[in-house]
């Protein structure tokens, strides 16, 4: 019984670093992004025309490597994308689409 509950604790950690961040989705130089991004785990940026003072949203990079989920279909749409999030790079298990046109 002891060593199943490592495994069990393994799995629900794992499944606790995936997170869902809404944005519009871009292709710019080979690389899928999200801009104009929500959501709770979104990371912040400063600005200068904000003198650093106010945090915005900042531009994510979407990894598909296999692409499973033809994120080609979805460019110029307001998606919601869940997966693992690491150093502004967000690799995609799941994608959403929120509205047919990147305006809110």
């Amino acid at each position: 019984l002891a060593s199943s509950e490592p495994a069990s604790e393994a799995a629900t950690s794992s499944a606790a670093t995936y997170t869902t961040i809404t944005g519009c989705l871009d292709f710019d130089d080979d690389q899928y992004l999200l801009k104009d991004t929500d959501g709770e785990n979104a990371p912040k940026q400063r600005s200068w025309k904000s003198g650093f003072l106010k945090k915005g949203s900042a531009n994510v990079g979407v990894v598909d490597p296999s692409n499973r989920l033809r994120l080609q279909n979805h460019v110029g749409q307001r998606v919601s994308i869940t997966g693992s999030l690491l150093d502004r790079e967000l690799q995609a298990r799941s994608v959403q689409r929120v509205s047919s046109t990147c305006d809110r």
